[in-house]
């Protein structure tokens, strides 16, 4: 080695000069390290924050899901309305209209164990009434009759949609009140009231055994409902009225002649030995032009209309149809009965009838028939021939002193 480099080395050894080397390559190693520490710090803090993001658009894009479906649940629901509103708007039977608006109701709104119901309110008395009911279940049965509950009671007060979303803690309803609670559960229910001029005509109702069934979404789509029944069932019931002008008397509000007619037609079509054939009453008030000359027209009139009720009430339960056939005459049409019940019923309805009182000019007043039957295919098989004959027997019937009943 050289002089040099010997002299070299011996710098190198120097202690000072080691130590200082050795603090040197000590700040690069702390720098080199924190150096690293900074980067993975950094790249952590990144991937930290990426993941931050990652969760919000996760979150995001769970909200916009939750929205979409909903748009979408609240789209198939309405398109469900327009269908609804079209079939029923081409509806005219009120029967009909019911069932189509319990049937979709359940369909749009109902969950397990749902009972879809629909009353009627009188005008007059206020008086709620159940028309039609159904539930998502075949083991339902109602009964139809009075059903003013405070639900009813407080929907047509208040002509406003009401939802209960828990029949226990609703500070408005006492539910220990309702009668029909332990039979029939309620937990929660929507109700809305069908509206015409103004007035309570009705209540669509849906009734969950659960609480917290219903929202208010529901109810906004049960009012929708609502509203579109309301002007369905109005314009049911008055196509109704129209038809029953048709078929209808107008003082009596019997069949007219030409209806009762058309169901005499009907029935004869139907009959056969099996089921005993059918029986004819021809029905003659007796003395009826003296007691109209007498009395006056108007207490004609009221004749007429009190014994119609008096037949129509009575042979109601018998399957029969009754008719006012012209002027003082009526025609009762009894389906499925031998000749020999329907001589028997004609007497019933004879002295039925002497023994019911009209007040006529604050005076109890009594009236009789004369009735004359026949029957087929006993007597006639055939419309005209089965009226003549019944015809005839009523004439033997008057001729015979009046007030009793006689056989062709």
């Amino acid at each position: 080695m050289s002089p040099n480099g010997h002299l070299f080395m011996a710098y190198l050894t120097h202690p000072s000069i080691v130590a200082s080397l050795a603090f040197v390559s000590f700040l690069i190693a702390v720098s080199f390290i924190q150096k690293k520490n900074k980067k993975e710090y950094s790249l952590k803090a990144e991937l930290e924050d990426l993941q931050g993001r990652i969760n919000i658009a996760s979150q995001q894009l769970e909200v916009e899901e939750s929205r979409s479906r909903a748009l979408r649940f609240k789209l198939r629901r309405y398109d469900a309305l327009s269908l609804f509103t079209e079939k029923l708007n081409q509806n005219l039977s009120l029967d009909d209209t019911l069932a189509m608006l319990l049937g979709q109701t359940l369909i749009l709104l109902g969950h397990e164990k749902t009972i879809c119901m629909v009353y009627s309110v009188d005008s007059s008395s206020g008086e709620v009434v159940l028309e039609a009911a159904k539930n998502n279940t075949t083991e339902y049965s109602f009964v139809k009759g009075k059903d003013s509950d405070m639900f009813n009671q407080w929907v047509v007060k208040h002509m406003q949609p009401l939802l209960v979303e828990d029949t226990v803690n609703d500070f408005r309803f006492d539910i220990k009140k309702l009668k029909t609670a332990a039979a029939f559960p309620i937990g929660s229910l929507i109700a809305c009231c069908l509206v015409s001029q103004n007035s309570p005509r009705g209540i669509v109702r849906l009734d969950s055994p659960y609480a917290k069934s219903f929202t208010l979404e529901d109810l906004r789509v049960l009012n929708t409902i609502a509203d579109i029944a309301s002007v369905a069932i109005d314009n049911a019931r008055y196509y109704q009225h129209l038809k029953e002008l048709v078929v209808k008397d107008s003082l009596t509000a019997l069949y007219t002649r030409a209806f009762i007619l058309e169901k005499l037609k009907e029935e004869l079509q139907r009959v056969n030995s099996a089921t005993g054939g059918l029986a004819v009453m021809m029905i003659d008030i007796d003395y009826f032009k003296q007691y109209n000359d007498l009395y006056g027209h108007v207490a004609g009139d009221s004749v007429l209309k009190n014994l119609s009720a008096w037949l129509g009430g009575y042979i109601k339960p018998k399957n029969a149809h009754l008719g006012r056939y012209g002027g003082e005459e009526f025609l009762i049409i009894v389906p499925s009965c031998t000749k020999q019940e329907g001589f028997s019923l004609a007497e019933t309805i004879r002295s039925f009838v002497q023994e019911k009182k009209m007040m006529v000019r604050r005076k109890a007043t009594a009236i009789t028939v004369s009735i004359g039957v026949a029957h087929c295919p006993q007597d006639a098989a055939s419309l005209l021939e089965l009226l003549h004959k019944a015809d005839t027997a009523l004439y033997e019937a008057k001729k015979l002193g009046r007030n009793r009943v006689c056989l062709f």
